[in-house]
């Protein structure tokens, strides 16, 4: 799988780029505020639907414009896929393949995309929400249905809420409401926990590269471990009835990061932690190339936090990785390029093909 031809439009500095990529390697170079996480944010739109560095659509329109639009032509080795991303009139239009009102679903199983960026130390120090959502997404990867899975457990796990809010609601509907609840957590919660087996290894190799000791990944489920989900949500219902809503389930669970048998989040400095995180995004791109295809991954300046040793590693590991990689670095000096490769230069908002 690879993302053949990317064309931005009015994103942020860019006016108009257009970038013919490589399928395996390419490099984008730059000063700082010349555009280089703009494409990387772009590509990152055209995958996700949304930015990895905002909430807020809006904000990536470059001032002065009426809105923005993202272009890719997506080879999966069996046909090329055309799909779009626009934000016009306050409305953000996806299309794929000619048919307007694509999801962000559609999108993301023709360019599934990975990133390395500031905001990936978030993985581990971030609240248990940024793991799950890491996760999940990681699951639907595998398994496309996934995603049906967990919206039905969202929408069971809000009506038994709002039956526990509610002071005239009867014991017989808080139970019937469990007893879906038990089903679809159950659900989540095996195909999470076969997931997490396939990163715990990859993530466990790839730490060990990056980092030279030795991470473990753990799947903590929401609730105790000794208890089953079912033994759990029985304990907790009179916590949950005082509550007003469900304090145990897989909407409660996290990932446990460890370095040395502690919390990596304790034991590591800030860059043992980047590189933790930068394991972390690899394994996942690992146990998706194992099920299909890699995907894009999208590295912003490697070379900030990390001292030139753990550089070089980094550097070395991803030359392994089963995915198109797409960097950007302050120049080839600071980050040389590998022979076969595409490269780019930013300047101003202004991208050149070298």
């Amino acid at each position: 799988m690879a993302l053949r031809r990317f064309r931005i439009t009015a994103l942020r500095c860019i006016a108009e780029a257009e970038l013919a990529l490589d399928a395996r390697r390419n490099y984008i170079y730059g000063p700082n505020g010349a555009g280089k996480t703009s494409i990387l944010e772009g590509i990152f739109l055209l995958g996700r639907g949304r930015s990895f560095r905002t909430r807020h659509v809006r904000r990536l329109v470059r001032h002065g414009a009426s809105g923005l639009a993202v272009y890719g032509e997506v080879d999966d080795g069996k046909r090329v896929h055309r799909i779009g991303v626009a934000f016009t009139s306050g409305r953000l239009e996806k299309k794929v393949d000619g048919q307007e009102g694509a999801s962000g679903v559609a999108l993301a199983e023709i360019l599934p995309v990975h990133t390395i960026e500031p905001g990936s130390h978030d993985l581990i120090q971030g609240g248990p929400s940024e793991r799950r959502r890491f996760l999940d997404w990681g699951v639907f990867h595998v398994e496309h249905d996934y995603l049906d899975a967990w919206r039905r457990y969202r929408r069971i796990l809000g009506q038994r809420n709002a039956a526990l809010k509610a002071s005239n609601a009867a014991t017989s509907e808080i139970g019937a409401w469990s007893a879906a609840l038990l089903q679809a957590g159950e659900e989540i919660d095996g195909r999470r926990k076969a997931y997490v087996a396939q990163l715990a290894d990859a993530f466990a190799e790839r730490g060990q590269l990056l980092l030279d000791s030795p991470l473990r990944l753990d799947y903590h489920q929401g609730w105790r471990g000794d208890r089953t989900f079912a033994e759990a949500l029985a304990e907790s219902e009179g916590r949950d009835r005082a509550a007003g809503t469900t304090e145990i389930g897989p909407h409660r669970a996290d990932l446990a990061i460890e370095i040395h048998g502690r919390k990596v989040q304790d034991e590591a400095s800030r860059g043992q932690q980047k590189l933790t995180a930068v394991a972390l995004v690899l394994a996942q791109a690992d146990v998706l190339s194992e099920a299909r295809a890699g995907g894009v991954l999208l590295v912003d300046d490697p070379a900030a936090e990390l001292d030139a040793g753990a550089l070089e590693r980094l550097l070395a590991v991803l030359e392994t990785v089963e995915a198109q990689l797409i960097l950007t670095g302050l120049s080839p000096q600071q980050l040389a390029p590998r022979a076969a490769s595409a490269v780019f230069h930013v300047e101003r908002g202004h991208v050149r093909g070298l």
